[in-house]
């Protein structure tokens, strides 16, 4: 907390001086070529300005994992440099776990002094990237004018999306807008076959409790091909589109808009894979190792075994049925909805399996076959095998085989052991 209210001491303070000074109006300062003589005033102060965009590497913490990306101002007749970050937020936020799992997270943008800003990552061992912006002096001053208004106490404040509303797509509407939509337009391409799916999954492929929700929990909006504005939700993909982007001023002449494109610090942290793991094998092997298991205990003759068939299969149906009615609530009701939604692994777990989780087992132990328990456990595995054939079909594919190979061997092996029972007398 001492943290960020130094962060937001440094920003009022640089925000108040006579050069970088904020807008304080109640709407968003013009773009360019709205007015002219606030373009012929932002021309003589833009001249003086350089705009600097540093990348920041992954850190240590999952949320750190996904890079950072700030905006940096420096005025040449005064030596002052602000460098503006999106991504401030605390933990020790009113509800802030409800407001996270809700898609309700506030977050707010502030200024630190750039080497001030740079140093603290440096230390914390993550690599550095400056990107010099060769924007036209009319352009440099409209998109100070635009951050300053942006970091008023009045307008700082965001609700963060991991994907269409972050620290990289800030800075990336902002360029937009003062560049006129040349960003968008330029970006509007389809990338390299990347999904929001695939590059979360790459970049937490080695933190497996995280990997694991992901891939429960994102719908079949995540395995669409993304454009290169929407791959641009990455800082280090943001800051790779730059890199060779021409585009065209006022007057139609042609320029790059990344003039310098340098490293200032290097990390010794292992990178990131570059490709998304495939985990199927391993999945399957788990999944069919589960069912074997199940197998094996359903038809041994003793108590024991019947106990300890019907503990692992109350726990793999009360964690299946909390996590599905979770995922439901999400896919539903939550802001996460656009890319929870339309979720096929809904057939696997849901709401349904609480019920399970209360007879399947009384069933099991007892060693008796009641209608109940068999025709819930089932209807659990037919729409497991549903969540199976829907793959067949082109507009309800979903990239969740990892989920698939270990659901779908499981709840047919215990609707198997109900169906093998003795008839209840």
């Amino acid at each position: 907390m001492r943290r960020i209210w130094c962060v937001l001491a440094v920003g009022v303070a640089c925000l108040a001086s006579g050069t970088l000074r904020a807008q304080r109006a109640d709407s968003a300062p013009p773009p360019p070529g709205i007015s002219p003589s606030l373009d012929s005033a932002r021309a003589v102060r833009g001249a003086r300005m350089s705009v600097v965009m540093y990348t920041y590497g992954p850190g240590r913490e999952v949320f750190e994992r996904f890079g950072h990306i700030a905006l940096a101002f420096r005025d040449s007749a005064t030596g002052e440099d602000v460098a503006f970050n999106w991504g401030m937020f605390d933990f020790a936020q009113p509800h802030f776990l409800v407001n996270f799992l809700s898609g309700d997270t506030k977050y707010w943008m502030a200024g630190y002094r750039t080497a001030d800003f740079n140093a603290a990552y440096a230390r914390d061992d993550r690599s550095i990237r400056m990107q010099t912006l060769f924007l036209p002096a009319i352009e440099r001053a409209a998109l100070f004018d635009f951050v300053a208004w942006n970091a008023a106490e009045s307008h700082k404040y965001y609700r963060y999306d991991y994907y269409s509303d972050n620290c990289a797509t800030r800075i990336r509407d902002a360029l937009n807008r003062v560049l006129r939509g040349q960003l968008r337009t330029a970006f509007s391409t389809v990338g390299s076959g990347r999904t929001w799916r695939g590059e979360t999954a790459r970049i937490t492929a080695t933190e497996l409790p995280v990997y694991a929700g992901i891939e429960l929990a994102l719908g079949r909006n995540a395995d669409r091909p993304l454009t290169r504005w929407e791959e641009s939700f990455l800082p280090s993909l943001f800051a790779d589109h730059l890199t060779s982007l021409v585009l065209r001023d006022q007057f139609g002449g042609r320029f790059k808009l990344v003039m310098r494109d340098t490293m200032l610090a290097t990390t010794n942290r292992v990178p990131l894979p570059s490709d998304e793991p495939s985990r199927i094998v391993p999945a399957a092997l788990l999944g069919l190792t589960l069912a074997g298991l199940l197998a094996v205990l359903a038809d041994a003759n003793r108590r024991a075994s019947r106990v300890v068939l019907s503990l692992i299969v109350a726990v793999w149906y009360a964690v299946g049925g909390v996590l599905g009615t979770l995922l439901l609530l999400a896919a539903t009701v939550t802001k996460h909805a656009p890319y929870m939604g339309s979720n096929t692994t809904l057939l696997q777990i849901h709401p349904l399996l609480l019920v399970a989780a209360l007879v399947v087992p009384v069933a099991l132990i007892r060693g008796v076959r009641s209608r109940v328990a068999l025709g819930v456990s089932v209807t659990v595995a037919l729409l497991a095998a549903c969540g199976l054939a829907v793959q067949l079909v082109p507009a309800l594919t979903q990239q969740n085989g990892v989920v698939l190979a270990v659901t779908v061997p499981v709840h047919a092996a215990i609707a198997i052991a109900m169906w093998r029972m003795n008839r209840a007398v």
